[in-house]
């Protein structure tokens, strides 16, 4: 304890009597008097104990609000960037402990010792720029404005962190042009860029609608055209919106009048004519039996003695209605009354118009199915019908006759990628130029491949009626596994080869070769089409893990395998700088029987660096993730394998489809009988759609 004396003088002045001090005052004080010294006060004030000094920051710890107050050089103050919002910059302020338990900093940006820092406080995100700080004229954004309600645009640009907005340009000077928009900034529209019809483009012609399309002030003026019935050409004219008035005639029923009413060049043929008294004796033209051919004429007759009902007389030669004394009676040898006179030309009736004993003799007629505008028009064209018994016949392939049957004529189908306008539209392949490329076609020719193969074979026999791309696309064929007799007739089992059926030749080759393949191997089981893919790799991959010239075909007991031509000698000559595309179609997971074995990353590290080239498996759906994981790298697709011809025609459609189209509307397609590796959708081009 310390005990303090203070001595206080105070100028008490000259007052000659001193206050006395309170006895329940706890301090005592003494006052005595200097008589030489009147003025002055003596006060002393007594012992006074006081406690210990405690220090206010010896037990502060990290949680505490004055901790960075007690110890400055242990709080380290930092600024944190949040996600961005916008363009807005945001960020929060964050304070980390760097002292240990003694308080000394030790800060990890310069001794990688120190242990980890504390976060102590961390704030909420706060605007910190409007713009990333760094971005300076790198960073500009357009927005809309408007000056006195004319709108416009003006570029916001970055400077340190803040936005500066330009000047608000409503209008930037051009050529005007047709666009609904003022492009010369005269504040006219389109001004002299319009028809009469104030639309752009081209004047619309007038057409039979009831409405003025050509916006002369007249509808659907002098609009004529042509008119065909059975009967004659003739003409008709527009009005109202309607084709009225044509002037041909038009078939009507047939009728006892001596006239071809219907147009079929007969006149009352199947009547059994009435005919009215005045038509008595009056020869009308006839071509129907009992006369054999040619023409003749029948006459109106008296059915009674009063001539009050008539008939129609049969069809006879013009030589049995001639007076006696012309062609006497007695000498019928004079008049054959059945035969007519020759008539030509012959004509579709069942019925000898020429009179050369032969009925409808080498009578055809075109004939056409599809839109009118479209025949004659790309692919599109007529068929022939032939005429037998009075009736049109289409023949088919087997040479058999079938009623109303247009054989022969080809009318518009889907567009395919084959250089030919397959929909008849004045298009060829969708408007696209065919590139290059090289189609390679890797079959399993295992037994149970048999109708699959089949339906392959029948869709591009389909394809190959239209195929007009020969310089474009070319074509090749690897079979396996093809089973021949053991070279060793003591072998316990024979080889299985794969064989290069053709390398990559034109479409009538490979055709050649694909017909001429033989029968399918029934015995095999050693599907080697990952080998296949491989080898196919060998002359365009960029990256080839595995060294062919190294590897063998596997051998030995039961499981003998070769290459027809041998492995080292087998290539595909792909063209150079032509796209490529594989094919694969296999009911069976991807093998192999090289020695050593070819891996399948090997195989996908190979075809990934195959530029250029895409792979397309048709497959069983459930070896699908297999094939996947070499299809995936190319950007093909696989399909679901199947023996329908129809669908299997559609999918290797979808797949030329691909070699036209921009990447932008491709195909990857699907459709019910199509399963693609990675998507699920594909554009229909029938319908224009997406499916």
């Amino acid at each position: 304890m310390k005990n303090i004396l203070f001595i206080l003088l105070f100028a008490l002045g000259c007052a000659d009597e001193v206050p006395q001090q309170s006895e329940t005052n706890d301090l005592q004080v003494g006052i005595g008097v200097d008589l030489l010294s009147p003025d002055i006060q003596i006060i002393e004030i007594p012992d006074i104990t006081v406690d210990a000094y405690v220090d206010p920051c010896a037990d502060v710890r990290n949680i505490d609000e004055d901790y960075c107050e007690c110890f400055p050089r242990c709080c380290q103050r930092q600024t944190w960037y949040c996600p961005p919002v916008g363009t807005e910059i945001l960020a929060k302020e964050a304070i980390l402990d760097i002292c240990g338990e003694d308080h000394v900093p030790c800060d990890r940006n310069l001794d990688d010792t120190c242990p980890p820092a504390e976060i102590i406080y961390e704030s909420s995100c706060n605007h910190a720029f409007d713009c990333p700080p760094g971005a300076n004229e790198d960073f500009t954004v357009t927005y809309d404005c408007d000056v006195d309600g004319n709108p416009g645009t003006q570029e916001v640009k970055c400077d340190k962190g803040r936005l500066y907005y330009g000047e608000c340009i409503t209008c930037i000077v051009s050529d005007e042009v047709c666009n609904g928009l003022d492009d010369d900034c005269d504040d006219e529209i389109d001004e002299n860029q319009l028809n009469e019809c104030g639309l752009c483009g081209p004047l619309p012609q007038d057409t039979c609608d009831g409405v003025d399309n050509d916006c002369d002030g007249d509808i659907d003026e002098e609009l004529i055209q042509e008119c065909v019935t059975d009967c004659e050409r003739g003409i008709e004219v527009c009005v109202e919106g309607s084709w009225i008035g044509c002037t041909a005639r038009q078939p009507g029923q047939e009728a006892c009048d001596g006239f071809d009413n219907d147009c079929d060049v007969l006149i009352d043929e199947g009547l059994d004519c009435q005919c009215p008294p005045e038509m008595v004796g009056a020869l009308l033209p006839c071509m129907e039996p009992p006369l054999t051919c040619g023409m003749g004429f029948k006459t109106c007759e008296c059915d009674n003695d009063d001539c009050s009902t008539t008939k129609m007389s049969d069809c006879l030669a013009l030589c049995a209605w001639l007076p006696p004394e012309i062609i006497p009676q007695d000498q019928p040898e004079l008049c054959d009354r059945f035969l007519g006179l020759p008539v030509n030309p012959e004509v579709c009736n069942n019925f000898d118009e020429d009179c050369d004993s032969l009925i409808d003799e080498n009578l055809t007629k075109m004939c056409y199915s599809g839109e009118d505008e479209t025949v004659n028009t790309g692919v599109c064209q007529a068929g022939e019908m032939l005429c037998k018994e009075g009736r049109w016949y289409g023949e088919v392939s087997s040479g058999d006759l079938v009623l109303d049957f247009c054989a022969g004529e080809v009318t518009p189908s889907r567009e395919i990628c084959d250089g030919a306008d397959n929909d008849c539209d004045g298009i060829t392949d969708f408007g696209q130029a065919i590139p290059d490329t090289d189609i390679l076609f890797i079959l399993d020719w295992s037994g149970s491949m048999e109708y699959s193969i089949n339906a392959v074979r029948m869709a591009m026999n389909r394809f190959a009626n239209q195929f007009a791309a020969e310089d474009k696309l070319k074509w090749g064929l690897i079979t396996g596994p093809r089973v021949f007799p053991a070279a060793n007739a003591t072998s316990a089992s024979p080889t299985e080869y794969l064989r290069l059926e053709t390398d990559i030749t034109s479409f009538y080759d490979f055709m050649t070769a694909f017909s001429a393949a033989g029968a399918f191997d029934t015995g095999s089981s050693k599907e080697m089409l990952r080998d296949a893919i491989y080898i196919s790799l060998d002359t365009i991959s960029t990256n080839l893990p595995y060294d062919i010239s190294l590897a063998n075909w596997s051998s030995g007991y039961g499981n003998t395998t070769g290459s027809i031509p041998p492995l080292q000698q087998f290539k595909i000559n792909w063209r150079q700088d032509a796209d490529r595309i594989i094919i694969v179609f296999s009911d069976e997971n991807d093998q192999t029987y090289l020695v050593p074995s070819l891996a399948p990353s090997d195989l996908t590290t190979a075809i990934s660096a195959a530029i250029d080239t895409k792979l397309y498996v048709f497959t069983k759906p459930y070896y699908r993730s297999q094939w996947g994981r070499y299809i995936n790298p190319t950007g093909g697709s696989a399909f679901i394998l199947t023996s329908d011809a129809e669908q299997m025609y559609n999918d290797l459609m979808s797949i030329l489809d691909e070699i036209c189209l921009p990447d932008d509307t491709q195909a990857s397609a699907t459709d019910p009988m199509f399963l693609p590796v990675s998507t699920s959708v594909r554009y229909d081009y029938v319908y224009g759609m997406c499916l």
